[in-house]
C-alpha cells in the first residue's frame, strides 16, 4: 500500500510539473503580450551571439533576459503585494546586474577570479531575495532535498577549492545557490500548482552554473566551447524564468489563502 501511494504522489507531483511547464510555454507563445516574446528573443539572440563568437548581439540581448523575465512573473495573475513586487524586483534587480558585470568581461568563461566573484556577489543578492520571497510564501526546506543539495554543494565547493584558495567566493556562492535550489524543490502541492515549476527551476539553475566550471576548462573559441556557452544560456534563462514565475506563483497562492 505505501509504494502504491509513493507512486501515485511521484505521478501527481510530476503531472502538476508538467501542466505548469506548459502553461509556461504557452505565455511565451502569446503574441498579445509582449513579455513571453520579448523574453524568447533575448535569450535567442544572446545563443546566436555565444554560436557565432560575434559580441554585438550578447551586448543588447542578454540584459533583456531576466526584465522579460521579471515581466512575465508580475503581470501572470493577480496584483502582487508591495513586500512580494518588492523582493521579486530586487532579485531581477541583481541578476541582471550580475549578468552586466560578467558580459563586461569575457562573460560566464571569464578566469578573473575577481570578476566572477564581484558577479557571484550580484547574484547571491538575488538569490538571498529569491529565497526570502519562497519562505515568506510558505515553502520550507525538506530534508531530502536538503541532504541531495548539500552533497552537490559540497562537491563543487571541493571542485573550485582544489583549484586554488582564491575560489572560496565562488565555492561560498555555490552553497548559496544549492541552498536555494534545495528550498525551491521542496515545493509541494500546497504552494499552487503554477508553483510547481520550482522543482525544476532549482536544478536547472545548478545546471547552469556546473556547465560554467565545465566551460572554464575549455579553450574559447572552439566547438566544444560555444556548445556549453549555448548551453549556459539555454539553461540560465529557463531557471531565471521558472524561479521568477514560479516564486510569483507561491506568493499569490499564500496571498489568496491568507
Amino acid at each position: 500500500m505505501t509504494n502504491t501511494t509513493t507512486t501515485t504522489t511521484t505521478r501527481s507531483a510530476s503531472e502538476r510539473v508538467r501542466q505548469a511547464l506548459t502553461e509556461r510555454v504557452g505565455v511565451l507563445t502569446d503574441t498579445s503580450r509582449p513579455e513571453g516574446p520579448a523574453f524568447l528573443a533575448a535569450a535567442a539572440g544572446t545563443e546566436i551571439a555565444k554560436a557565432t563568437g560575434v559580441g554585438v548581439p550578447e551586448k543588447l540581448c542578454k540584459p533583456l533576459i531576466v526584465p522579460a523575465a521579471l515581466a512575465i512573473a508580475l503581470r501572470d495573475g493577480r496584483p502582487l503585494s508591495a513586500v512580494d513586487t518588492a523582493l521579486l524586483s530586487a532579485t531581477g534587480a541583481a541578476y541582471t546586474t550580475g549578468d552586466v558585470i560578467l558580459m563586461l568581461g569575457d562573460g560566464h568563461a571569464s578566469r578573473d577570479v575577481g570578476r566572477l566573484a564581484a558577479g557571484a556577489a550580484a547574484f547571491a543578492t538575488g538569490h538571498l531575495a529569491l529565497g526570502a520571497l519562497m519562505l515568506r510564501s510558505g515553502l520550507r526546506f525538506k530534508p531530502v532535498q536538503s541532504a541531495v543539495h548539500g552533497v552537490v554543494a559540497g562537491a563543487a565547493a571541493a571542485v573550485l577549492l582544489a583549484e586554488g584558495r582564491e575560489n572560496a567566493p565562488l565555492a561560498a556562492y555555490g552553497g548559496l545557490l544549492a541552498t536555494l535550489s534545495a528550498l525551491a524543490t521542496s515545493v509541494d502541492r500546497s504552494h499552487g500548482p503554477a508553483a510547481s515549476v520550482l522543482a525544476v527551476a532549482g536544478p536547472v539553475f545548478l545546471l547552469s552554473d556546473s556547465l560554467i566550471l565545465a566551460r572554464r576548462k575549455v579553450k574559447g573559441g572552439t566547438v566544444p566551447a560555444r556548445a556549453l556557452d549555448v548551453g549556459v544560456i539555454d539553461t540560465y534563462a529557463t531557471a531565471a524564468l521558472l524561479l521568477l514565475t514560479g516564486t510569483a506563483a507561491a506568493a499569490r497562492h499564500a496571498g489568496s489563502r491568507a
